[in-house]
């Protein structure tokens, strides 16, 4: 897939979009500082800083809000319940607040302006619109759009697994019961195994032990021989009951079968 420029980037576009507003709004809210002011250049000066002020302060504070609506989860257990709880963690905080004090200031100057300067339009004695309508609709409004762009700006893409405690906790657990059943399998496994080799153990040693109670005694040189190769030959014509010249008989014999490649 082609990688857009990083220019067209939405959230760049929106950011560029909010900072304009904030400009916008910078004179007329100078403005309105300045009436408090002397009208010399440092008067003016003031004014202009105390307006860039706030206005940066709602920037600055609309970035704060954008990053702590970002950090809280959806919390979607409880549809009621979750929602007052992510909205009161978004919005009840003293990012906030500051953000209000300053709308409010920058606010109050924008509306004073758009009644300062505002003129007469056909739909005031046309269709009975108030003009404090258009005053606050097109100056003490514009700030409040402040509070809108900092829940546009933040990057939030809700999940079905978005940090929600109780869903985390019982995904937590169903990978702990996950394992124990793994674990428990490959138990039995393990058990099951050993039980075969423990079987296949005692079914050759039931053998061997078979062919000591033979009643040949061939079979049951043999069959002490396999059992215990380090024996000597006396002592397999003890166990086997036979004298030690025909163990060695046999046991010669059964070398030379061996050794012999047409046997």
């Amino acid at each position: 897939m082609k990688r857009r420029p990083a220019w067209l980037n939405v959230n760049l576009v929106l950011w560029v979009v909010y900072i304009a507003l904030l400009g916008t709004l910078l004179p007329h809210t100078a403005w309105a500082f300045g009436r408090f002011e002397p009208d010399t250049d440092l008067g003016r000066g003031i004014a202009v800083l105390a307006a860039s002020s706030f206005e940066l302060a709602i920037a600055a504070l609309t970035y704060r809000l954008k990053q702590n609506i970002e950090r809280v989860p959806s919390y979607r257990t409880g549809f009621a319940g979750g929602a007052v709880r992510r909205w009161s963690e978004r919005y009840l905080n003293v990012y906030t607040l500051g953000l209000l004090v300053a709308i409010a200031v920058s606010s109050a100057a924008n509306w004073a302006h758009a009644v300062q300067f505002g003129q007469g339009l056909a739909v005031f004695g046309d269709y009975g619109v108030p003009p404090v309508v258009y005053s606050v609709g097109f100056g003490g409004i514009l700030p409040l759009c402040s509070l809108l762009f900092a829940r546009i700006l933040a990057d939030v893409r809700p999940t079905a697994a978005e940090a929600d405690p109780e869903l985390t906790k019982a995904k937590t657990d169903l990978a702990e019961v996950r394992k124990q059943l793994r674990q428990a399998e490959a138990d039995r496994q393990a058990a099951e195994a050993r039980a075969r080799d423990a079987e296949t153990r005692f079914a050759a040693a039931g053998d061997i032990f078979a062919r000591l109670l033979a009643a040949e005694k061939r079979t049951r040189i043999l069959a002490a021989r396999e059992r215990w190769p380090e024996l000597l030959p006396g002592a397999i014509a003890v166990i086997a009951g036979a004298s030690p010249s025909y163990v060695s008989e046999v046991l010669a014999d059964v070398s030379g079968n061996r050794s012999d490649p047409r046997s």
